[in-house]
């Protein structure tokens, strides 16, 4: 409904939407306009999609591949709807059978560490129990079973008395917080565009890393490609003394994450329970989970 809000501001009725993504925001494409509206997660200000906008603009003025924000005659970004926050972005023609090497990933990421270091004034302090919290008192307002949230509730209590005495080796600075694979774009021509930024904030840089020893850890990426991406950005996170904190945060978020669609269907829940047993195990090799 918000999206289809500012399509009727733009004199759009019927409004042909295609939805593109469906995560911790909504996307849909408008190819008439070759535009795509995002609408924020409920409870998202204003101001925090006006300040992405803005970060997105700078590092883009610095030279980071980036996604465009959409300038429309007579709306001002971002729109604010009786049912939600958008924001209006460039569609791009995506080119379905490139894939992103790990190199590239991990010197898309240097790129990104070294421009957006000058723009810190623009993002929050890094929480990254921040989304966790909240998933899991809906979980528990749900009704799922006890068996499910216990344990990841006592992980949770672990790992916020852990990160208070995490240092960085790389030290702080500006990071993307959810920097994957899917997180990036590529176009025709093997453009490659660096692409959500909701989470961006001032925190250590090893975090950016963490995303891709779980893919290693848990989703079978080969030791070529781990070491391609780690000798492209020019560090192991495996070397730094608090790996097992950032692995068990950045699992935690992923399980609590896919908690969101208990009940939705079999597979999701079977992969649901195979992963609250078995987030718990130790080392760089574990049990393998299925990407949902």
């Amino acid at each position: 409904m918000a999206a289809y809000d500012v399509l009727a501001r733009l004199g759009v009725d019927p409004p042909d939407l295609e939805l593109l993504r469906f995560g911790e925001n909504a996307l849909y494409a408008f190819p008439p306009r070759r535009l795509v509206l995002r609408v924020a997660r409920p409870g998202t200000s204003a101001e925090h999609v006006a300040r992405t906008i803005e970060f997105v603009r700078r590092v883009a003025a610095q030279g980071m591949e980036v996604p465009e924000p959409t300038t429309v005659a007579g709306i001002d970004q971002p729109v604010v709807t009786s049912t939600g926050v958008v924001s209006l972005w460039a569609l791009y023609d995506i080119d379905r059978d490139c894939r992103v090497s790990a190199a590239e990933l991990g010197g898309l990421l240097r790129h990104f560490h070294d421009l957006a270091a000058r723009e810190s004034a623009l993002v929050d302090e890094w929480d990254p129990f921040d989304l966790i919290r909240p998933r899991l008192a809906a979980a528990r307002r749900d009704g799922i079973a006890r068996e499910l949230t216990d344990p990841l509730e006592s992980l949770r209590t672990r790992l916020e008395s852990a990160v208070p005495a995490v240092r960085s080796v790389l030290g702080n600075g500006v990071i993307h917080c959810d920097m994957h694979y899917g997180n990036v774009m590529c176009l025709p021509g093997h453009r490659l565009l660096l692409i959500d930024y909701d989470q961006v904030a001032l925190g250590p840089r090893e975090w950016d890393l963490v995303p891709n020893l779980v893919t290693y850890r848990r989703f079978g990426m080969s030791d070529a490609d781990y070491g391609a991406f780690c000798g492209a950005y020019g560090y192991d996170l495996r070397s730094s003394p608090h790996v097992d904190t950032f692995v068990a945060l950045r699992e935690l978020g992923m399980v609590t994450w896919l908690l969101q669609q208990y009940g939705t269907s079999a597979a999701i829940d079977a992969e649901i329970e195979l992963r609250v047993r078995t987030i718990a195990e130790p080392g760089t090799r574990a049990t393998t989970w299925s990407a949902r």
